[in-house]
């Protein structure tokens, strides 16, 4: 028998047949969804074609024999192959012709895809020309076993390949060259997201048939069920509709907050009343307190069961909080849902095998996730992300706050969204109250639909759910931050309830600091360095305090103003993008407690942005906004339009559309196209795509500085930290995937400059058995999490 692998903990085999023809299945299963069925198991079958060789079946035998011999030894010294098997497939397919139109470029994609499932996608070629693929292929021609190889293969593997890459063949020329599929306009870069799409397919098919041999599973049970799938929906639909019933009721009953309630019951019927639609880009322009969350999930349900959808996939800003939307969710849905919250990797992208089938895959029926972790799926380096991106297929994917898409990845972002509705049969609501023109820049997301608004008559929405004014409290010279902290305390003296926010979290720790010790008056500080458990405490807690009306300041980053229903009596924000500022005016007066409630701009010295280049030149253009309409009607529709008409036009804007890289020289968005500008002219072509996968991927980043993720000893997270260090070689896949998981609610993700400066003061610790970073006790305030110096006095023990 011909072995792939075995399992440690008992030594059985798995055979190389078992593994291949699994895979092929599931992967079948996953290419189905977007008429690629035949293709994947194509792909599937040839992907592990190189293990039926000499080299790597003496080599999984002797690991088997040291096994047996000393498993302890042999868990201790973990050992690669370092043998090509995924050539053996690529070869098969690329060397093949059946004289067919377009055959060349169809056989590069599917040999890509076999050949690179181990350690990522290469750049196609070159600008010296060489070719990654052809040079794999010209050392496994110095072997001289490929016949020996493939005649092993096909007596156990009796499958027509010749036939099925004929059915392969048509599936792709109608995804590929269909005009109602790809547009002439895109096709340079949609074929990079294709590829990207069968990679992730099989790389997940691989690994989930691996992860279900080592936990004694069988792999049939992840093949969708369509009948499960839509029972999901229906229940889930009839517990959203009795929770709505019941908000109706108590709205109702609420005198007060009658006029607010009447309008989020008008938007939320509008949103039921839409989801017959079909599959498309649809824009939910609601104000901020609106009920956005509750009637955009409303119409995503109901969609999901009237459309067959699989999934929704509710993406927030990166510096938002997950937690309070993903509760409001499970509350509606009597928490009887499987609903997954991905903030963040707590274990880091490498080789090893097991690290491989631990990551997160987005399979669930919910899944709550931020703008980074949605990118980092398509234009991310490593494997880990990309395995995901075909969850995402025939989903209705919800994107609150759409107006906060770094400028630099807003082409990439446009490009993303018309893949995933037009190949990917995916339904998309841009939600916000600011809505940006994305359909108005050179790379558009291209909203065929004429009627794409979800809800009517926008403007008068706005207006009867005007609660806030604006205050221009700008000076010729800016405050300081001694003058804010007077401005602050002067504005809190007129109110029970301040909220402030600022842009940098340094700031917003030295305002926090100078008026924590305040007599009478609880100050709270908001920042991403808390831990998801930390902030849903420390909201929690706010929220009593603002019901009971008592004296409170919050200090906070840009974290509160998307996915919080809070109220506060008045807001001060430091000038920035209008949008922003938007958003924390909807933190005020939210629910109509006051007849009028008040948010304050000022113009607070920061000191320089640098990576926050959208900072500075949206605040340029809020001040000529300013200057330009009267303040009552700042967050009105056509203002927050005329706003972002005069920010996408500014030349400091549109340089960064394509995300610029190497000084400008280069274009991430460009090198994901198939173009030859990506190599040199000297050259002869010799693939028919010369996209740089790999170029690009190591240049992507969401955020301009690296983060890393730590987990931090707040409350359960100090049992987590230490369930991790007694971890040993003996620690099964399950009982660490289930420890990392209960991790990621204590996790924080910090920049690279912060991580080393703990690093020197030996505050963070990288754990050996499954690689996650560990930060020492006294580096975990109580007030502001984590912090860069020790201070044992207020912080966890």
């Amino acid at each position: 028998m011909y072995i792939a692998r075995f399992r440690t903990e008992n030594l059985e085999e798995q055979s190389l047949e078992n593994h291949i023809t699994n895979v092929a299945a599931l992967a079948e299963s996953f290419g189905q969804k977007v008429g690629l069925r035949n293709t994947l198991r194509l792909i599937g079958l040839l992907h592990d074609m190189g293990k039926y060789s000499d080299n790597f079946q003496f080599f999984i035998q002797n690991e088997l024999q040291r096994a047996k011999e000393n498993k302890e030894q042999y868990l201790l010294e973990n050992r690669h192959s370092g043998f090509d098997h995924g050539v053996y497939g690529a070869k098969y397919i690329y060397t093949g012709n059946e004289g067919l139109k377009g055959e060349k470029a169809i056989r590069e994609i599917l040999a890509l895809v076999v050949g690179y499932h181990h350690g990522g996608l290469p750049d196609c070629e070159d600008m010296d020309g060489k070719v990654p693929l052809l040079l794999r292929i010209a050392n496994q021609n110095k072997l001289e076993d490929f016949n020996v190889v493939y005649e092993r293969f096909q007596t156990e593997i009796k499958e027509d390949l010749r036939q099925l890459f004929l059915k392969s063949y048509e599936e792709m020329q109608q995804l590929l060259w269909q005009p109602k599929i790809i547009k002439a306009e895109d096709f340079k870069f949609m074929p990079n997201l294709i590829i990207k799409l069968m990679y992730s397919m099989l790389i997940d098919a691989d690994r989930l048939d691996s992860m279900c041999f080592e936990e004694k599973k069988s792999s049939d049970q992840y093949i969708k069920n369509k009948e499960k799938i839509q029972e999901n929906w229906n229940i889930y639909q009839r517990y959203f509709e009795d929770y709505i019933l019941k908000l109706k009721k108590n709205g109702q009953v609420q005198i007060r907050y009658q006029t607010v309630n009447k309008i989020r019951s008008e938007i939320s019927e509008e949103c039921l009343k839409k989801a017959d639609c079909e599959s498309g880009i649809y824009k939910l322009t609601v104000p901020t307190g609106g009920g956005k969350t509750l009637a955009s999930m409303r119409f995503a349900i109901q969609h999901n069961k009237l459309k067959q959808k699989e999934r929704i996939i509710y993406v927030i800003p990166y510096t938002s909080i997950i937690e309070q939307n993903a509760e409001v969710i499970r509350k509606a849905l009597h928490y009887d849902c499987d609903l997954l919250e991905h903030h963040s990797n707590v274990m880091e992208d490498n080789k090893e095998e097991e690290y491989k089938l631990m990551t997160e895959r987005w399979n669930n029926d919910i899944v709550f996730t931020t703008m980074v972790q949605f990118l980092n799926t398509f234009y991310y380096k490593g494997t880990q992300d990309m395995r995901r991106l075909h969850n995402l297929m025939n989903s209705t994917i919800i994107f609150d706050e759409v107006q906060t898409v770094p400028v630099k990845c807003m082409s990439l972002f446009n490009s993303t969204i018309n893949f995933l509705n037009r190949v990917g049969n995916c339904t998309i609501v841009l939600c916000t109250a600011t809505q940006p023109k994305l359909n108005a820049i050179k790379l558009p997301v291209r909203i065929a639909n004429m009627n794409h608004e979800i809800i009517e008559n926008v403007g008068k929405k706005f207006q009867s759910l005007e609660r806030v004014e604006i205050v221009n409290c700008y000076r010729k010279q800016r405050y300081n931050i001694e003058e804010a902290v007077n401005f602050i305390l002067m504005k809190k003296r007129q109110v029970n309830s301040l909220l402030v926010v600022v842009n940098k979290i340094i700031t917003a720790e030295q305002i926090f600091d100078r008026l924590k010790n305040e007599e009478n008056m609880q100050v709270i500080f908001l920042s991403s360095h808390l831990c998801p458990e930390h902030r849903k405490v420390v909201l929690k807690e706010l929220n009593k305090i603002l019901q009971k009306r008592e004296n409170v300041i919050c200090v906070s980053t840009s974290l509160i103003e998307a996915g919080i229903d809070i109220s506060f009596e008045a807001a001060i924000r430091n000038t920035t993008k209008l949008d922003s500022i938007a958003q924390t005016a909807g933190r005020v007066n939210r629910n109509g407690e006051r007849e009028k409630g008040y948010c304050y701009v000022i113009n607070l010295d920061e000191g320089s942005y640098g990576t926050m280049m959208e900072v500075g030149t949206g605040e340029k253009h809020t001040f000529k906004i300013f200057n330009q309409f009267l303040m009552n009607k700042i967050l009105n529709p056509e203002v927050i339009e005329e706003y972002f008409n005069s920010y996408f036009m500014d030349e400091d804007i549109k340089t960064y559309f394509l995300y610029p890289i190497d000084k400008g020289k280069k274009e991430i968005y460009k090198l994901l196209e198939t173009s030859s500008k990506n190599i040199s002219r000297d050259n002869k072509y010799k693939m028919f795509f010369k996209i740089m996968f790999k170029t690009a991927s190591q240049k992507f980043e969401v955020i301009d500085q690296n983060m890393r993720t730590v987990i931090v000893p707040y409350q359960d997270g100090i049992k987590i930290m230490d369930e991790i260090e007694k971890m040993n070689i003996y620690t099964t896949l399950s009982e660490k995937r289930i420890v990392l998981e209960k991790a990621r609610k204590y996790s924080v993700n910090i920049p690279d400059y912060i991580y080393k400066k703990l690093q020197d003061n030996h505050a963070i610790i990288q754990n050996e058995t499954t690689g996650a970073y560990l930060l020492g006790s006294g580096y975990y305030s109580l007030q502001k999490g984590v912090i860069q110096k020790e201070d044992i006095g207020g912080f966890m023990q």
